[in-house]
């Protein structure tokens, strides 16, 4: 198999479909609060960062969310959630009460990593996505997706001078918070795609 066709193989495997799910007559909230991000990846900082694109990508698609910063202030004045993970202390009912929200939108980060391994090199997001009714507890939709971006390198030299380029890409990105935003971007365009646009 030539390197082209190695490289379309990974390619076309690099969109992940998962489960997904949207009530009958679904109604699009009016007032969406994005919740922090639970995280079943070793990235401490992947909650955070996929939560940030989620909230930038949302008004393409009609919605607007609630400003973050409020969302957590009273997340941490009135439950003690500072993380994602404790969420499940608080009742949605009692959550969108407190937020002044018609409907919560929770995430989990399933994975969250970029192998820089010169002769390959393997960016991975996945995510899933869920929005609650505040009033309720009722699920009304939920997706789940990932993207994959892939690099292959089967020359030898080549692959020596991408690893040492992979690498440097990696940290600066860390340090300039733009870390596999392309991928969550992606992925999270690719779960909001069964989300009804609000019009």
């Amino acid at each position: 198999m030539s390197g082209r066709h190695i490289w379309l193989a990974v390619l076309l495997a690099g969109c992940a479909a998962g489960p997904g799910y949207i009530i009958k007559d679904f109604t699009p909230p009016r007032a969406l609060a994005v919740l922090p991000f639970t995280n079943e990846t070793n990235d401490i900082e992947a909650p955070g960062w996929v939560r940030k694109a989620l909230i930038e990508v949302l008004p393409r698609h009609g919605y607007a969310p609630l400003d973050s910063s409020l969302v957590d202030e009273v997340l941490k004045e009135r439950f003690g959630i500072t993380d994602g993970g404790q969420l499940g202390s608080a009742t949605p009912q009692n959550l969108g009460k407190a937020l002044a929200a018609d409907g919560l939108l929770y995430g989990n980060v399933l994975s969250f990593q970029d192998l820089p391994l010169g002769f390959y090199r393997k960016k991975t997001v996945k995510i899933n996505l869920k929005i609650l009714d505040s009033k309720t507890g009722e699920l009304l939709w939920e997706a789940e997706k990932g993207w994959t971006t892939p690099e292959v390198n089967l020359n030898a030299d080549e692959a020596r001078k991408a690893a040492v380029r992979q690498v440097a890409d990696r940290q600066k990105r860390r340090l300039d918070g733009t870390f596999l935003k392309e991928e969550a971007v992606l992925a999270l365009e690719m779960a909001l795609k069964s989300l009804p646009s609000v019009k």
